[in-house]
């Protein structure tokens, strides 16, 4: 039992290492390097805070409906791991109406290798958001769901994996000004699991499922 409450609480660590990435594509040819931190938010002290995770992620747009983007994990460098995300994202339809959300989907190649063990692990994602627009400046309200897939057949000491699929909801808001974009995301982590006795004491707005995370991001437009 103590071996499958830890491997939950694992999942819950990786299927939230960052906020989504640009759910509205950039311009063709406008450039974006950001700085993105938060994680869960557990229970610690008699507060509930975010674990601090962070990354810096460079993006470009290619075309109006089409960003690139990548990035590296700095917390995982601290416990010795590269970690990255690699990934586009896909606006398939533009709303004219202030009403009627535009729709964009994301495709994210995550990865980590352990260099004291040697290992690697790599997990796609895929995301799906709408957004609505507002005020001068396009600044925009977005909710969405993240999927992550795990495709490894074992877990450590060739035990089965338990699951094969998680689905993360997700609502977040981003401002923009003319040369820089901030950001704050919440997401509901594995929201189909119970959170009890884990290893990390989780918090989550849904009580006993899940976990909630909180993100905050900065970027500087060029």
């Amino acid at each position: 039992m103590k071996i499958v409450l830890f491997y939950l609480s694992t999942l819950l660590i990786l299927a939230s290492c960052a906020s989504s990435r640009f759910v509205e594509p950039l311009a063709k040819g406008e450039q974006v390097i950001g700085l993105d931190i938060g994680g869960p938010t557990i229970k610690f002290g008699g507060a509930t805070i975010p674990i601090p995770l962070s990354s810096v992620v460079y993006a470009r747009g290619i075309d109006t409906n089409i960003t690139v983007f990548g990035s590296v994990h700095f917390t995982s460098l601290l416990f010795g791991n590269i970690q990255t995300d690699l990934g586009a994202t896909y606006r398939f339809f533009e709303s004219k109406n202030s009403f009627l959300p535009s729709l964009s989907s994301s495709v994210n190649a995550n990865a980590i290798y352990d260099m004291n063990d040697s290992k690697f692990k790599f997990w796609p994602q895929l995301d799906l958001n709408a957004y609505w627009n507002f005020g001068e400046k396009d600044h925009y309200v977005y909710a969405g769901i993240s999927n992550w897939w795990e495709l490894a057949e074992f877990r450590s000491q060739e035990r089965p994996q338990l699951d094969r699929w998680l689905v993360n909801p997700q609502i977040g808001l981003v401002l923009k000004s003319k040369k820089w974009w901030y950001s704050i995301e919440t997401k509901f982590l594995a929201p189909s699991h119970n959170n009890v006795n884990l290893f990390v004491p989780y918090f989550s707005f849904l009580g006993e499922n899940g976990a909630s995370g909180i993100y905050f991001g900065i970027g500087r437009k060029f």
